[in-house]
This record gives C-alpha cells, sequence and structure tokens, in this order.
C-alpha cells in the first residue's frame, strides 16, 4: 500500500544521498572510506520505513482485521539475510562450508570437524535475524574439546536465501537437519534457536542433552511482545495466532511450557540476569518445568555474551561430560504435529 508507493521515492533520496557523498570525496572533503557506505532505505531510513509500514498496518486495520494480521505476519516472519563478508570468512575459515537443499532452496551449513568419524556431534541453533559466526566462539571451544559442531545459518538466514520464515518451518527444517547430518548428541540454541530447537524435540528430535541460551518459554508470548514492542493494535495478536492455528493445525500459545515440560533429557539454561531482550523470568518458568534442568544465571553478559564468556564454557563443559555414556532419545509421544494444510500468506 502506502509503503509501496512511497518506498521509491526513499530509494530517489537515497540514490541523491549516495552521490552527494560521493562528490564529497571527490573534492577531498570526507574520507575515500566513506564510500564503502551504502545509503539505502531500509538501513539510513529505518524510522521513516517503520512508520509507514504501521500507518499501512493501522489503515489495513480499519478496512479488515484478516488483512491486518496477514500483514503483521508478513512483517513478523521477515528477515534480514546477510552474506559473508571476506573478512568474516577468515574468521571461519577451520570450518567445512556446505549447502544442502531444504523445501526448494539452499540452506549453508558450517561444519567444525573432528578426524574421528565417530566423534558426539552438537547442534548449534542462532536466533532470530542471526548467523551462525555469531556462535564462532562456542562452537571452536566445543571443538577443541572433542566435540564435532554443525552451525548451520537456518533458512532465510544469513547466508542461507530468502526472505522470510516462521518459527514453525525453522523447527521443521531443524528435523530436516537432524535426517542429513545427525544424529545429535547435544542441541544448543541461543535465543529464539532455543525454543526452535524445543519445537524440534516436541516432533521427535533425537539428542542426549540439551543448552538453552537467552531462550524465550512460549511462542504465543513471543507474538504477543513482538505486537507490544512495535506498538501494533493489540487485537492483532490473538488474529495472528488464529492465522497461525489455521496454517500449522497448532496454536501458538500451546508451544509453551506445558509441552516443553515433556522433554525429559537434561537441559542447561543459561540467561543473564540483565537480559533486556527475553526476561530472566523465561528461563525460571523453563526450569521450573522440565525434570532434569539446571540454571546459571550470569550476570553483565546481556543477551549475547554468554556466547563468548570462557567462565560460562566451563560450566557448560562441565554439564556435557555424561554424554558420551548417555544415549539419544526422543519424545515417546511427540506433542508437536504439524499439519499445513492451508498456506495463510500475505503476498505482495
Amino acid at each position: 500500500m502506502f509503503f509501496s508507493v512511497i518506498y521509491p521515492l526513499l530509494l530517489i533520496v537515497s540514490l541523491v544521498h549516495q552521490n552527494y557523498l560521493r562528490i564529497l570525496v571527490v573534492m577531498h572533503r570526507r574520507p575515500t572510506l566513506l564510500m564503502k557506505a551504502k545509503v539505502r532505505p531500509t538501513t539510513h531510513y529505518v524510522r521513516v520505513c517503520r512508520s509507514i509500514r504501521l500507518f499501512d498496518l493501522y489503515s489495513l486495520d480499519m478496512m479488515s482485521s484478516y488483512l491486518s494480521a496477514l500483514y503483521a505476519m508478513y512483517l513478523f516472519e521477515k528477515t534480514r539475510p546477510l552474506p559473508y563478508k571476506p573478512a568474516e570468512m577468515m574468521l571461519l575459515k577451520q570450518c567445512r562450508q556446505e549447502n544442502f537443499t531444504w523445501r526448494h532452496a539452499l540452506v549453508n551449513m558450517f561444519i567444525y570437524p573432528q578426524s574421528d568419524q565417530q566423534a558426539e556431534k552438537v547442534l548449534l541453533l542462532h536466533g532470530w535475524d542471526g548467523r551462525s559466526i555469531m556462535l564462532r566462539h562456542l562452537a571452536q571451544r566445543l571443538q577443541a574439546t572433542g566435540y564435532s559442531v554443525h552451525a548451520p545459518d537456518l533458512p532465510a538466514h544469513g547466508a542461507s536465501p530468502g526472505r522470510g520464515v516462521s518459527f514453525y518451518d525453522l523447527s521443521s527444517a531443524v528435523i530436516d537437519i537432524e535426517r542429513q547430518y545427525g544424529p545429535f548428541s547435544v542441541v544448543i540454541g541461543h535465543s529464539s534457536g532455543g525454543l526452535v530447537g524445543c519445537m524440534a524435540a516436541m516432533q521427535g528430535l533425537h539428542f542426549k542433552r540439551m543448552i538453552l541460551i537467552s531462550s524465550p518459554c512460549c511462542f504465543g508470548e513471543v507474538v504477543d511482545n513482538y505486537v507490544l514492542s512495535h506498538k501494533l493494535p493489540r487485537h492483532i495478536a490473538s488474529a495472528m495466532k488464529k492465522l497461525y492455528q489455521l496454517r500449522y493445525g497448532v496454536h501458538p500459545d500451546k508451544i509453551g511450557p506445558e509441552w516443553i515440560a515433556q522433554i525429559k533429557q537434561p537441559v542447561l539454561i543459561v540467561h543473564d540476569k540483565g537480559d533486556i531482550s527475553i526476561d530472566l523470568e523465561d528461563a525460571m518458568v523453563l526450569t521450573h518445568v522440565l525434570e532434569k534442568s539446571k540454571l546459571i544465571v550470569t550476570a553483565g553478559q546481556g543477551h549475547n555474551g554468554a556466547l563468548r564468556d570462557a567462565s560460562v564454557f566451563k560450566r557448560i563443559s562441565a554439564f556435557l561430560e555424561p554424554t558420551a555414556q548417555e544415549d539419544a532419545t526422543r519424545m515417546a509421544n511427540p506433542v508437536l504435529r504439524l499439519r499445513p494444510t492451508i498456506d495463510v500468506r500475505f503476498k505482495r
């Protein structure tokens, strides 16, 4: 709607801005390095773009709550795939990079291998709008202790192509990753990657132990928080949930503590008390409902700090020590059964 009309104008403004910077560089009034900064509407005029989209959504809501919920779902599932720069690839030089096909799209997999083919395998799941490179410190430490680590760029994230994806589809992708590269002894999820790992476990993912770092405890609350933080009409959250139930056969509020409690394998929960992205209360809920759980509360690490902290890794390593003597299991009766019967999506 309005965004489609105004975006071309913003693009023209961006081109004018880019050429203005080019002129300043030619006149030696700005450093040459400035030319590496690409001026794009979605990066340099973020507030304007968000305001237009919000105006779009409220306008749709006046006409149809169904259309506004569809548009809100489209924005909620929209991701920012980021290809790797040469400098970033240098940081990942010890990895083996592979691609595999998932639903007619390629998914990038970074493997930190071991010479021993019988080495225990670990699956690392990054968070929303994240990339596997964010987990490289943890992956390198796990590799150094003898684990073969698999860190994918999940569909529509990082170098894996795509413009958007749902949490449901990400959990299905994890199941397919297990078929391709598993079985995995340990599943480690950061932020929403932890919830996606739990959703995969509810579908029958095999593993021995799980680690949840700064993870939410309920998908329904993730939807509620998105609507609240983006100042959308409150009733859109319930409409979005109904559309998810229509699309996948499972209501988002069902994907929460009651179902997560069915995970019987040992689970380590790591959360920072100052995390402003995911509240510590989510970790407390997970600790309460999971039968074999242990909670580590950090301070001053924020949402991502635990991924790089050596002291946290020592405790993770201690938690994983008994893994070699355990057997991989799965949920006896998977509670999450996705039945995509109707594809309800917003088309642009």
